[in-house]
């Protein structure tokens, strides 16, 4: 499969207001994203998991490296839009991203800016609300919704401007479990026909669902690799104080109590399967 995504010894810093020091909130991360793939990135707050997706997007540019997005620099000022054309964003808190007093009217927002005709817009809209399982609710306003129907209203208005990837920075942060199995649902489906997955999470069994797990810590790669080859590494993830998801963790602890438990245990469901044989 071809790379969507490419960051190439990427280093960004910001500076500090008061002391006019330069801080490094990423020091030269390279890897890449393949097309149509899920993506997990995964690390400690203050790891540079945000800072990266904005670079991803091009609402912030390196300092130094540079990020290819569909063959586009994100640094060269005339690529941002067909960058942000290509690469939608869906942030943490949904109230921050809903911009309408209508749920259909918001979802418009994006493809209307994007100068769509009336009845493309039409259709968009109708089609990302019932992608994200919303048509019902879209005469309705969002401030009555609740979370995780918000966060599935701003993922429907990144859906209708039809992006080839979306990155979600921690979308399920304020959400409530049902609504986290909400929100991942909706993610796994759109990856399932064809969209470029960028997650940013710090939870694990989040994480356990992608294709390859990226782990940050203070601005630094640790580890690449599948779920599989990540939550092997359990010491290592507890030593830069992250977890590893429940089922990992029961079935660490079944082997380690003579249980024949196969590698590659991820999910609860996993656990059920094998334990069901």
């Amino acid at each position: 499969m071809e790379d969507f995504i490419k960051v190439e010894d990427l280093t960004f810093e910001y500076v500090k207001s008061e002391d006019g020091t330069a801080v490094r909130a990423i020091d030269s991360v390279s890897f890449s994203v393949e097309r149509g793939s899920f993506t997990a990135v995964i690390g400690q707050n203050g790891s540079g998991k945000s800072t990266l997706a904005k670079n991803i997007n091009a609402l912030l540019v390196p300092t130094s490296g540079r990020v290819m997005v569909d063959g586009l620099d994100t640094s060269v000022p005339e690529h941002v839009w067909d960058v942000r054309s290509r690469v939608a964003m869906v942030f943490q808190n949904p109230d921050n991203q809903i911009v309408s007093s209508i749920v259909e009217d918001d979802v418009a927002f994006g493809p209307e800016n994007l100068g769509i005709e009336p009845a493309e817009i039409r259709k968009r809209v109708d089609e990302a609300l019932t992608g994200v399982e919303m048509y019902d609710f879209r005469k309705k306003a969002p401030h009555m919704l609740s979370g995780g129907q918000k966060q599935r209203i701003a993922i429907a208005g990144a859906v209708a401007m039809e992006p080839e990837c979306i990155v979600f920075d921690e979308p399920t942060a304020m959400l409530d479990p049902r609504g986290r199995d909400e929100v991942m649902s909706v993610i796994k489906r759109l990856n399932g026909k064809g969209i470029t997955v960028l997650l940013i999470t710090h939870f694990m069994e989040e994480a356990a669902q992608a294709d390859k797990i990226i782990v940050m810590d203070r601005g630094v790669k640790k580890m690449e690799g599948t779920p599989e080859e990540i939550f092997l590494r359990a010491d290592e993830l507890k030593a830069l104080s992250l977890d590893v998801p429940p089922a990992v963790d029961l079935a660490m602890k079944l082997r380690e109590r003579g249980i024949d438990i196969p590698e590659g245990i991820l999910t609860i469901d996993d656990m059920v399967n094998c334990l069901c044989r």
